[in-house]
């Protein structure tokens, strides 16, 4: 059971109303990350404590709350950003960090931020500041995340099919993943499609 502080339900309340596309890839995601960590837990790669993972998923449903401050007009355009918009909703990642940092339980505070401001670094350096040195549960969010922005429908694009979603991420086109969580990934996909 996550539990929110009043204003973030509010918010998510928000983002539902807003921009629904983000709110539904946000419970995806965190639906993708429990089963993630079922898969990394049972195989030994992790060892979370169900509190950590109580944290960890809420981190993922709020990964994306930060996109409340772009223009909404970016987020639901029709065609490829331009540099400038790119730019903008890279932002998001910060506004995520400074919304989500007061509201929280000391804690789940480390894990959510971490989740909110990290989750598009990869493990190659190849994210929006080039980070590697990444917790694993910020790479778990990462691959879910990566994954569900294939898969689903986009207002600019349909979604992929769940093996084209992973030849992507396989080949790097969304940036370098750890490869055990690629394997792991991979095996969520084969019940997708």
């Amino acid at each position: 059971m996550i539990k929110m502080s009043r204003r973030l339900d509010l918010m998510m309340q928000e983002l539902k109303n807003t921009n629904a596309e983000t709110f539904f890839h946000s419970l995806r995601t965190k639906k993708l990350v429990l089963e993630m960590i079922e898969k990394t837990n049972s195989h030994g790669l992790t060892d979370y404590s169900s509190e950590e993972i109580d944290c960890i998923c809420k981190g993922a449903l709020l990964h994306d709350i930060g996109k409340l401050q772009v223009d909404n007009f970016i987020l639901t355009k029709e065609t490829y950003l331009t540099p400038e918009e790119k730019e903008q909703v890279q932002e998001h990642v910060e506004y995520g960090y400074n919304i989500v940092k007061n509201e929280l339980e000391q804690s789940e505070l480390k894990i959510v931020t971490d989740i909110c401001r990290y989750h598009h670094e990869r493990c190659d350096g190849s994210g929006y500041t080039g980070m590697t040195d990444l917790p694993m549960y910020v790479n778990i969010v990462a691959i879910c995340d990566a994954f569900d922005s294939l898969y689903s429908d986009r207002i600019y694009r349909d979604g992929f099919s769940a093996e084209k979603s992973m030849e992507l991420i396989e080949n790097s086109a969304c940036g370098g993943f750890d490869e055990k969580l690629v394997k792991f990934m991979g095996e969520i996909a084969r019940n997708l499609d």
